[in-house]
């Protein structure tokens, strides 16, 4: 499934803000590892160990993904020759790195350790493969499934099922989105105080930012107005 620039620009956006920490221009397994640490600094207390180990599995799993379906483009099969403009590098720390021009997927090898390095050529290719089959959240893989409750109460600190403008206007702030308005943008997710943010409008939102072709309430997630 060929995105469009609007949806590649939210996967580099979800790539670039919550997962590339060190900002080296690819996912390592130490990327997935300080994300947890991140909410363990910012949520407040509202996840319990519990939870954090439910995250913990559902990234060990995504990483398994990532590294399964985004080593090679379909359409455009990669090999390490300078041909198909893909490189390959390996140092005894970080065991595979790989880096792909934009025409052509990625291909990416592990040690047992978790050892890789995924350029977002190839996080995209594994969303592209993914999003292809996806009509509603049960589409998703389980591991994204598993992480939406847990992302919920990230943001829900009190722990009562719902988001309130204080909660929202706090994951704004501790993520550092660039929100300008935060009350704006949560009258979008709550359409003007129609609907509440429950874990059912979170849910919703969170697929419509996976996979509407043009902006809607999904942007609100990121902080956005669409």
């Amino acid at each position: 499934m060929e995105l469009n620039t609007f949806q590649k620009q939210k996967i580099k956006f979800t790539f670039d803000f919550f997962l590339d920490y060190n900002k080296d221009g690819a996912i390592q397994w130490d990327d997935f590892q300080e994300m947890i640490k991140r909410y363990k600094e910012v949520n407040k207390g509202s996840l319990s160990d519990a939870d954090y180990k439910l995250m913990l599995a559902s990234l060990k799993d995504e990483w398994k993904d990532l590294k399964a379906l985004a080593h090679v483009n379909e359409d455009h099969p990669v090999h390490a020759n300078e041909d198909h403009g893909a490189r390959v590098h390996a140092n005894e720390d970080h065991g595979a790195r790989v880096s792909a021009n934009e025409d052509h997927g990625a291909r990416v090898h592990a040690n047992e350790d978790h050892g890789a390095s995924v350029s977002f050529d190839a996080y995209l290719a594994m969303w592209e493969k993914t999003l292809a089959t996806c009509q509603s959240v049960s589409d998703l893989p389980t591991w994204c499934q598993k992480m939406i409750p847990i992302l919920f109460k990230g943001m829900d600190v009190s722990g009562d099922g719902i988001v309130d403008l204080e909660e929202f206007g706090n994951y704004c702030k501790n993520f550092q989105l660039d929100c300008e308005d935060v009350p704006a943008v949560y009258d979008v997710i709550t359409d003007g105080g129609k609907v509440t943010f429950d874990m059912n409008r979170y849910k919703d939102l969170y697929f419509r930012l996976l996979t509407s072709p043009s902006a809607d309430a999904g942007n609100a997630l990121m902080g956005k107005k669409p």
